[in-house]
């Protein structure tokens, strides 16, 4: 009897150092595993931080674009204010009209006069 009350004590101390072992195992793994998860946040937020810097000079350099500047300057380059925009395209549509005429009271005398109309 002593034979086989030794026996099952031997197979439990052995049992108790694989469970031992096996939690340590465990630690470990889950010590890494957190680790890991640290490194790998820690170079995502970097990665988000560099990108946002690139993207903030895209921005900065698309802000010098000519479509913002037309935005901000307005569309004659004189002023943002919306009345004075007014005023300068109408200035400009009135030129073109006058021209218009001009150029073409030009070209009725010329035709008057070689006989084709």
């Amino acid at each position: 009897m002593e034979e086989s009350n030794l026996m099952p004590e031997d197979k439990n101390s052995i049992e108790s150092t694989s469970d031992i072992n096996k939690d340590t195992k465990r630690e470990d793994n889950i010590e890494q595993f957190t680790e890991f998860l640290e490194q790998a946040n820690k170079k995502e937020k970097e990665e988000d931080r560099a990108n946002s810097d690139l993207k903030s000079e895209v921005i900065e350099n698309h802000d010098n674009s000519l479509f913002k500047r037309i935005l901000n300057d307005g569309f004659d380059g004189i002023t943002s204010n919306p009345n004075y925009k007014m005023l300068a395209l109408l200035i400009i549509l009135l030129l073109n009209l006058s021209l218009f005429f001009v150029i073409g009271n030009i070209g009725k005398a010329f035709l008057r006069k070689t006989g084709i109309m």
